[in-house]
Parts: structure tokens; sequence; C-alpha cells
């Protein structure tokens, strides 16, 4: 996800009608201070405030995220919305590790420390697991896959995979 402002207010109305006639986008108004829209089916999805900020979700990589931000100032670009500096910046990222391997989260739960990992099985069907030695969250899940976020770096999430994989080696 990422983020950026466009130092303006908006008329969500005015600029969403101008984009239907140039593009063929979705929308979908939550109020008259905020929309979301796609200028294409399956794209990215970009939340618009009425206030100047908007979101990007949806990409499957920096770059994606980046061009997709590109293709929104174009596109408000060419129905005459001005705009200086965005300061657009990727706020956060969720990576997807599968290790191929079955988990007891039970007992991955106390291998890990308890005092690094919450496990409530009847609130979420998973082990939440911050290292203390990584600035991530890690989801595990009992099927072997793990969501880890916390970081926009991938090299940061893959150090994070290998200590999630290391740790499971032992538990075995």
């Amino acid at each position: 996800m990422g983020s950026g402002d466009l130092g303006r207010e908006l008329d969500l109305d005015a600029v969403i009608e101008s984009l239907e006639t140039e593009f063929d986008i979705e929308s979908n108004p939550y109020s008259n201070s905020m929309v979301t829209i796609r200028l294409e089916p399956g794209g990215p999805a970009f939340t618009l405030y009425r206030t100047g900020g908007y979101q990007i979700r949806g990409t499957d990589s920096r770059e994606t995220l980046f061009e997709a931000n590109n293709r929104l100032l174009q596109a408000l670009k060419s129905i005459g919305v001005e705009f200086s500096d965005t300061g657009f910046h990727q706020n956060n990222a969720v990576f997807l590790e599968n290790f191929d391997t079955s988990v007891q989260l039970e007992a991955l739960a106390i291998h890990l420390g308890l005092e690094n990992v919450e496990y409530e099985p009847e609130q979420f069907p998973g082990v939440i697991y911050r290292p203390s030695s990584l600035e991530t969250v890690m989801l595990v899940f009992s099927s072997g896959k793990s969501i880890i976020t916390g970081t926009t770096s991938r090299e940061t999430a893959e150090e994070a995979a290998s200590h999630l994989r290391d740790q499971l080696r032992r538990l075995e």
C-alpha cells in the first residue's frame, strides 16, 4: 500500500464524472468524503479523499505500486486536476511464504516463546509472531503458510522467513 497527497481539496463527484468520460472506471463512493476507483478492471484500487489525500492498494510489487501511482496522476492531469509534488511513498507491504509443511501451532507458540507470540485459537486461526530480533510481524497458519508484514523491504521479509524456517526445523 502507498499513499500521497495532492495538496488540494477535490470535488469527488466532478472528478469521478470526468474520469468516467475518459476511462472505463469502476467507482465505489463511500461518502462525500471518499471514493475508491479502479482505472481498469482487476487493477489497483485508488482511494481518493476530499482532502486531496489518496491511497493505492492491490499491487504485487513495489514497482507496480509506483507505476500505479504514475497512472493515477496522469489520469488526474488528463481531466485537469492540478497538483504539485504528492510525496507519494510506500506505507506497507505484505509478503507470503509457504513452508510446505503442516505446523502444530500450540507447539510452535511455546517453542517461539510466549513473550513473542499471541496464540488464541478461539480468536484467530494462527500464531501471531513478533520476533524480537526483527521488526516484522508474522502470521503463521497450520497449513505452513505465513504472512509477513511490518516492513516494506523484501530483504527483511526474506530474513524473517528464513528465521521462521529455522525455528520450524528446530521444532521437528
